[in-house]
């Protein structure tokens, strides 16, 4: 390109007179902006460690809460440490756990929580029509769709969720995060929580099919030189994939444990980042008028660690 373009957001201030008795009058107490950031709490922080590098994940309880209890008990037996990515489908998601049910103890499976009844106090619409949802918006800086009194999280690029079997109520272990908008997958999978920090190392991942129905077969059946080596040979398919661990933030002492921030989704920084994001006409290589409207995942809320 031979000139780089930046947007800059315009803040407006209006003022007015009046009248001195008004003026002598004691003043009413301002009212106070909503704050700019929130502090996520490290029982819903999950610090994931990758070969590509660090990946911080906010839960999301309130929308899924069997789902983040079940998360909690793998992370504190430590589920996922030397396990893989083992399913990392280009333009799809990056599924991780432990691919075969048979290397691992049963687990119950949880409830359907794709979605839930809750009104609209603390949903932030995202003030463009949306294709998959009658409206869509954010809550505690997560994206969701709504319908009357329902509502859900949606499958947006980072997005944390919980891969299963054909009946709804067969989730268990195995995790998933979109790499693309995956929104088909809205409301028939359960979605309880987001990356915030390192989605980029997901993407660096490397690509890997599932094993095949005779791959399984041999690596369980009976021939144990055979069942070894393809042990070894999915070993070495994967290894680029290890999650060497994934912890809550409240497992690693205090003064070492990484804090976060993500932007609250009521402030005004938040609304005019979403305007900065919709009208693009001040760029003058634009030929054709801006639409002016926005995707709900093409702009993620953002978030920062604390001290960078």
């Amino acid at each position: 390109m031979k000139r780089a373009l930046a947007l800059t957001a315009l803040a407006l201030a209006a003022c007015t007179s009046v009248p001195a008795s008004i003026a002598e009058a004691p003043a009413a107490p301002a009212a106070e902006a909503a704050p700019a950031w929130r502090a996520v709490d490290p029982e819903n922080l999950i610090i994931m460690v990758v070969p590509t590098g660090t990946v911080a994940i906010e839960l999301f309880p309130e929308a899924a809460p069997a789902h983040v209890a079940r998360l909690r008990e793998l992370l504190a037996e430590g589920f996922y440490d030397g396990e893989f990515f083992y399913r990392v489908i280009d333009g799809h998601v990056a599924q991780a756990g432990r691919e075969f049910e048979m290397a691992s103890k049963a687990w119950t499976p949880v409830p359907f929580e794709a979605e839930r009844a809750v009104s609209a106090d603390g949903f932030t619409p995202l003030g463009s029509a949306d294709l998959f949802a009658p409206e869509a918006g954010h809550r505690a800086g997560f994206a969701v769709g709504r319908d009357g009194g329902q509502e859900w999280l949606m499958n947006c690029p980072g997005a944390l969720g919980m891969a299963r079997d054909d009946p709804p109520e067969t989730g268990n272990t195995e995790i998933y995060i979109p790499l693309q908008p995956r929104r088909y997958l809205d409301r028939n999978y359960t979605v309880f929580g987001r990356v915030i920090a390192g989605m980029e190392h997901i993407h660096r991942l490397p690509r890997v099919d599932p094993f095949t129905e005779e791959e399984m077969n041999a690596l369980f059946g009976e021939d144990e030189p055979l069942a070894q080596q393809m042990a070894q040979y999915r070993r070495s398919k994967n290894e680029y994939n290890i999650i060497s661990s994934a912890k809550l933030a409240t497992a690693i002492p205090e003064a070492e444990r990484p804090a976060y921030e993500v932007m609250d989704t009521a402030s005004a920084d938040w609304a005019a980042l979403k305007e900065s994001k919709r009208d693009y006409s001040a760029i003058p290589a634009f030929i054709a008028p801006p639409v002016n409207k926005l995707d709900i995942c093409s702009l993620p809320v953002p978030a920062r660690k604390v001290g960078e």
